[in-house]
């Protein structure tokens, strides 16, 4: 039986990062069938997903991806282990939670029927996504990957982040100034340890439309 086990929704994108870093660590984690009670009384803040641990529940996802991508220090997940590539891996986690998300299920989540289409959130939100885009596609220019020449928990994370918007709602037109970003987010998702959580991704060709949506 697994030391780890994760209790979160099933196809919770804030999980991808978590268990797409467990693939390449080598990390076996458990996943029951979700029980929000249960979840409740592992973590602090009552939200999944969280971690049981030998030591103790870790809560927020990107602590929990932080700690499986330390389980193991020859795999580079947290770069080569100097301080600079650890802030740096730690700054494209804090930029995806910080700059990605909202916008992005602010865009997303009405197509999903998670909450209700408002035209003006929806119009600020692909303004907010736009500028993160652009910030990523200049970061990107020259660059393979994030923070070195190989994936690292930076990528995973800002590529998990997006999985749910390229499929649904970035479609081609959308996404055509950021070349760098499409380029470096489907050489991502082509790795194994990457499909092995998220399967196949198909790029959104035309935006999907939520309920009451014009």
């Amino acid at each position: 039986m697994s030391s780890y086990i994760l209790h979160t929704p099933a196809g919770n994108f804030r999980a991808f990062k978590i268990l797409i870093a467990a693939e390449y660590n080598s990390v076996p984690i458990s996943i029951p069938e979700f029980d929000a009670t249960k979840a409740t009384s592992i973590s602090p803040t009552g939200k999944a997903p969280v971690l049981e641990t030998p030591s103790g529940p870790i809560f927020e996802s990107n602590s929990i991806a932080r700690y499986i991508a330390k389980v193991r220090g020859d795999t580079g997940l947290m770069g080569n282990g100097s301080f600079i590539q650890l802030a740096t891996v730690d700054q494209w986690c804090d930029f995806a939670s910080n700059q990605l998300e909202l916008p992005a299920c602010v865009w997303w989540y009405p197509v999903a029927g998670y909450m209700p289409f408002q035209e003006e959130a929806y119009s600020k939100a692909k303004k907010d996504m736009s500028a993160a885009l652009s910030i990523l596609n200049r970061h990107l220019e020259g660059r393979e990957y994030l923070v070195n020449s190989q994936v690292t928990l930076a990528d995973i994370t800002v590529a998990s982040a997006l999985v749910y918007p390229f499929k649904l709602v970035c479609d081609a037109k959308f996404l055509e100034p950021y070349g760098n970003v499409v380029a470096w987010f489907q050489r991502c998702v082509e790795n194994d340890e990457f499909k092995a959580i998220i399967g196949e991704v198909i790029m959104c060709e035309k935006e999907f439309k939520a309920k009451g949506q014009p």
